[in-house]
């Protein structure tokens, strides 16, 4: 019959197992230790604003993607400026009737100032009017680039939920009536993955845009167009921006 093992050779025994323990142990967290940790995401964009201040972060936006878009001959398409129409009216909100013919602030959907950002693209022609002829082409330009605008506004403005960018007047226009209005909801998922993967080209030329990035930018401002109505004064509110659905 085997005999037993003494009182010191068990704790010999013992010794060896919490040795070879901890050893698995030591050798887990140096493992832990020398692997790599998880690989930061790629930047949103190549480029981003340097202000601190809201106000200054809109104007670098303004510059930086005003300076993308060109004319056939170099010249800009736009300039891009901030306010547009509002600029100076100390602007309470801005506001999207809801019924035919509203009569009290109840009759809007109304988008406070606070978390809204206005541009205007004006082109260098008289009344912001582009030089030369229109075409769709160029139109559809002029909406990748209002759309920049919006997805550099909220990626970089957390508190901007709403951005309306004004368009240069059409043909027979005299002055601007329309522009293109972005919500954050609408535009979440775009926010969420770098910028190239929504516009993966540069600023096009007109008559050079690729199709698969006319189409995106088709889907994401074709249901955007709103007519410009005014800058009215409601009673007991404040200077209000009224935009209807076209």
């Amino acid at each position: 019959m085997a005999r037993g093992l003494s009182t010191r050779g068990r704790f010999a025994v013992a010794y060896l197992v919490l040795g070879a323990a901890v050893g698995a142990a030591l050798g887990a967290a140096i493992v832990l230790v020398e692997r790599p940790g998880p690989q930061p995401p790629p930047p949103w964009s190549a480029w981003q604003p340097q202000a601190s201040g809201e106000g200054t972060r809109l104007l670098e936006i303004a510059s930086h993607v005003g300076s993308e878009y060109r004319l056939p001959n170099g010249d800009p398409l736009t300039a891009v400026t901030i306010g547009g129409p509002a600029r100076g009216k100390n602007l309470k909100a801005i506001l999207i009737p809801t019924k035919s013919k509203p009569s009290t602030l109840a009759d809007f959907d109304r988008f406070d100032e606070s978390k809204s950002a206005i541009f205007l693209l004006c082109g260098l022609g008289g009344n912001c009017k582009i030089g030369g002829e229109p075409s769709s082409a160029r139109g559809a330009v002029i909406r990748r680039e209002a759309l920049e605008l919006a997805l550099y506004t909220m990626r970089y403005n957390k508190p901007i939920d709403n951005v309306l960018v004004f368009v240069p007047p059409g043909p027979g226009q005299k002055k601007v009536t329309s522009g293109l209005f972005f919500h954050r909801n609408d535009l979440s998922s775009r926010l969420s993955h770098p910028l190239r993967t929504t516009l993966p080209h540069a600023a096009p030329e007109p008559g050079a845009f690729a199709s698969n990035e006319k189409k995106t930018v088709d889907d994401l401002t074709g249901s955007v167009l709103y007519k410009y109505v005014g800058i009215l004064t409601a009673n007991g509110y404040g200077n209000v921006l009224v935009i209807a659905h076209t």
